[in-house]
């Protein structure tokens, strides 16, 4: 995805809504491969917004690009790469529900 791209909150509406519709038919790995997808474009309409920037959100847009490359390549390393990032969201939330971050 070009770094140049816009995205409202209705285009990662749309975009969740038909990839909803197309993991219907699809292989089931492409269903998380999509989910990083909207990931990614939330995390560039918070880029966008003043009001709803985040700074680990920002961090993160440029692992879930290396990401995309393994679900083709490598799908035990995309599994890997999934369980990673999951993890570091996972802290991330703990230490915003612990008040450590804002």
């Amino acid at each position: 995805m070009a770094q140049t791209e816009r995205y409202s909150a209705f285009d990662l509406a749309l975009y969740l809504m038909s990839s909803a519709r197309d993991c219907v038919e699809e292989p089931p790995i492409y269903g998380p491969l999509r989910l990083l997808v909207g990931v990614q474009r939330l995390t560039t309409v918070c880029e966008e917004n003043e009001g709803m920037k985040d700074e680990f959100l920002s961090k993160m847009k440029s692992r879930l690009d290396a990401v995309f490359l393994l679900v083709m390549s490598d799908r035990p390393a995309f599994v890997r790469a999934l369980d990673e990032l999951l993890a570091e969201f996972a802290e991330e939330e703990k230490q915003r529900s612990l008040g450590k971050k804002e």
